[in-house]
């Protein structure tokens, strides 16, 4: 039986790409569909690691990163403060602004939620500012965005609420946000984004390395069960540039 389970995870792992591995489920490749000068939104910078890569697939990007955490700022400070390709903002975004708990559990687990899913730990708590994308685009003068990176540990689809008007108005090419734990500890679930998405002239898919699948809503992916993926929304006018593989590709 231990066979037959290691067996499971692995083929839903490599074969189903149920995976946050950005080295292999695809976040790279992703990043080749940008334009040769993309303005692209880093929402859960945490240590810099997807602007590093931002920047190594296009050295003309302008960058705009956004994280709460103290260990984010630091991060910035120390590896991108003279870069004037990339801008930090030490906020948290959400569908509303604000002032929230954040709880910094000094990894990768960082979120605005309390998390229930990884071992016991007692996180730093401290309140943190909130904004939205609608208002901080609308402030800063903000009329496109290439790339739409939300890592948000669980708040990934209020960001997403918070981007109503972007969207609207088919403003963000591509958005990518990661579904994983953190959704089962914001009482969030998949079925939420596949519906958010729907009235917006924007398509889902589920990220695989090379290609994008259609999503085809499932119980048994949704956050009762986790199974972590990333998922890819596409603009249909971005779309209409036929340069982007999809496949329907079902196991």
């Amino acid at each position: 039986m231990r066979a037959i389970i290691r067996y499971q995870r692995k083929f839903d792992t490599v074969v189903r790409n149920y995976s946050l591995y950005g080295t292999s489920n695809g976040e790279r490749w992703l990043l080749s569909l940008m334009d040769a000068e993309p303005v692209v939104f880093d929402v859960g910078f945490h240590s810099g690691s997807s602007t590093i890569e931002i920047l190594r697939m296009r050295p003309r990007a302008r960058v705009v990163a956004f994280d709460p955490s103290r260990s984010a700022l630091e991060e910035y400070r120390t590896n991108f403060a003279g870069d004037a390709r990339v801008t930090f903002h030490n906020i948290g975004l959400s569908d509303k602004p604000g002032e929230s708990e954040f709880y910094d559990y000094q990894n990768q687990c960082n979120s605005l939620a309390r998390r229930r899913d990884i071992p016991p730990t007692s996180p730093a708590i401290y309140s943190v500012p909130i904004g939205t994308l609608d208002s901080f685009c609308s402030e800063q003068r903000v009329g496109h965005i290439n790339l739409l990176k939300i890592d948000a540990e669980g708040f990934d689809l209020n960001v997403l609420e918070g981007a109503r008007e972007l969207l609207s108005g088919q403003q963000v090419d591509i958005f990518l946000f990661e579904f994983g734990g953190g959704w089962s500890a914001q009482k969030r679930y998949l079925w939420e984004a596949d519906e958010f998405v729907q009235p917006f002239e924007y398509s889902l898919f589920h990220l695989f390395n090379g290609f994008l699948c259609p999503l085809r809503y499932d119980s048994t992916i949704d956050s009762c069960n986790t199974l972590p993926a990333m998922y890819v929304g596409i603009s249909n006018r971005r779309m209409s540039r036929g340069d982007i593989a999809t496949r329907d590709y079902r196991f």
